[in-house]
């Protein structure tokens, strides 16, 4: 499946959307990248569990069962994987982030140069400052009235997030995020660092501009949602996936 290259832009919109909460929430997303190519989305919430559609795919989070359901609605098949298996996946990762670092020592300076950038600046040893700037700069997004926060890294800035408190029966929850947090987001410093920061935000986030990618909040509505949304079909089929090396 190929959500991997809106995952950022993802956990970011989950990580500051989960701490909304109404019996039920359902809302409607469009995703613009770099390119001009729009995505549309889905996202239907309640109590522990969580669940992000796409036109031909869909990721389930199931809290309650510790558990995330990728699903092909073209193939009509599914893969699952336990927050236990997600936490080795990202052990083993970090593991060979790291094996690389140590190669890339080795490099001449410009193929060390180039594997950098092709790693995002992963490989670079630096600290990294993550900070929220609350403006007064506020303005109608999707019919919602919004307050403009800005994510700065070392002081240069890096994203953009307009919340509204205009969500029906809005307010926090953070018990389902922060156990997930707690578990995964420690294993990637930057990461805990993004969270930490989504944290001093305050709403409902309408539109987040992150990398050149901007995503766009377009309708929200507090809704029962019934507990067959986050189940999978009965007539997708298991999927095969990739197993993680032992050590």
């Amino acid at each position: 499946m190929r959500l991997t290259k809106y995952f950022v832009s993802t956990i970011v919109l989950i990580l500051l959307s989960l701490q909304s909460y109404a019996q039920g929430l359902y809302w409607e997303s469009t995703m613009k990248t770099e390119n001009g190519k729009e995505i549309n989305s889905t996202v239907s919430y309640r109590k522990n569990m969580f669940k992000q559609s796409f036109e031909k795919q869909a990721i389930i989070y199931r809290f309650d069962q510790e558990k995330i359901y990728a699903l092909d609605n073209e193939k009509k098949e599914y893969t699952e994987m336990t927050f236990d298996e997600l936490e080795a996946a990202n052990k083993y990762a970090i593991q060979q982030m790291e094996q690389m670092k140590k190669q890339m020592k080795d490099l001449p300076p410009e193929q060390r140069k180039m594997m950098e950038k092709m790693m995002g600046n992963m490989g670079e040893e630096k600290e990294e400052k993550i900070e929220v700037v609350k403006t007064s700069e506020k303005k109608s997004i999707s019919g919602f009235p919004c307050t403009k926060y800005i994510i700065k890294e070392n002081g240069k800035e890096t994203g953009i997030v307009w919340t509204t408190t205009k969500v029906p029966e809005y307010s926090v929850m953070e018990k389902d995020m922060k156990k997930f947090n707690k578990r995964f987001m420690n294993q990637m410093p930057k990461m805990k660092k993004i969270s930490d920061a989504m944290n001093k935000i305050e709403g409902f986030p309408i539109q987040t501009i992150f990398d050149k990618v901007t995503m766009t909040v377009t309708k929200v509505e507090k809704k029962d949602i019934p507990l067959s949304e986050f189940v999978v079909p009965k007539d997708y089929k298991k999927a095969t996936k990739q197993e993680i090396p032992e050590k």
